[in-house]
């Protein structure tokens, strides 16, 4: 289903673009928040929601708008924090990143020709695997907090995790996306 709002965006409406910057400005400065770990001022992760937004206007024609936003704007944000970090020379060992950290994955999801692909294998897992996955490697929460959002145990949610990336791994690696 099109989202009215983002085909405005898409036509250059100006409103559009500022009431998108209301409705989702707090959700892509938690995003930043959550994949900065700590590292960042919050003059930094700031900026960086400011130029998230920015990013989406000077994208906005590429945008699909039978896709969510949220995931497009989680991406953009993700990957602006990454380059951050990048560029202030950071380095985050694999446990500051996160319990289940899967390195080759999260290149994948920094190369934006991979985001579609991985985005379309993450649609064939089941719901619960879907909101843990999305929660974890795009808006960056915490297994801890995924599984108290979700009202399910650590456990669970950590083996949840394990079996999304293990399903996406196995979709994208028989279309010949990556090897095993």
């Amino acid at each position: 289903m099109k989202d009215k709002l983002v085909e405005k965006l898409i036509g250059s409406d100006v409103r559009a673009f500022e009431q998108i910057v209301k409705k989702y400005g707090r959700y892509v400065f938690r995003v930043v928040k959550n994949h900065s770990k700590g590292l960042l001022s919050r003059e930094d992760e700031e900026e960086i929601t400011n130029d998230t937004f920015a990013a989406l206007w000077l994208t906005r024609e590429r945008i699909d708008p039978e896709r969510p936003l949220l995931t497009y704007l989680a991406v953009i944000a993700r990957n602006k924090v990454s380059n951050r970090l990048r560029t202030l020379k950071f380095t985050v060992s694999i446990e500051q990143l996160g319990e289940l950290y899967d390195a080759d994955l999260d290149r994948k999801l920094e190369d934006k020709e991979n985001v579609d692909a991985i985005l379309e294998a993450a649609g064939t897992l089941n719901k619960k695997q879907y909101e843990v996955f999305v929660r974890f490697y795009l808006y960056g929460e915490p297994l801890t907090e995924i599984s108290g959002r979700m009202g399910i145990g650590s456990s669970d949610a950590r083996t949840t995790l394990f079996r999304a990336r293990e399903s996406i791994r196995k979709y994208l690696s028989e279309r010949g996306y990556f090897d095993e």
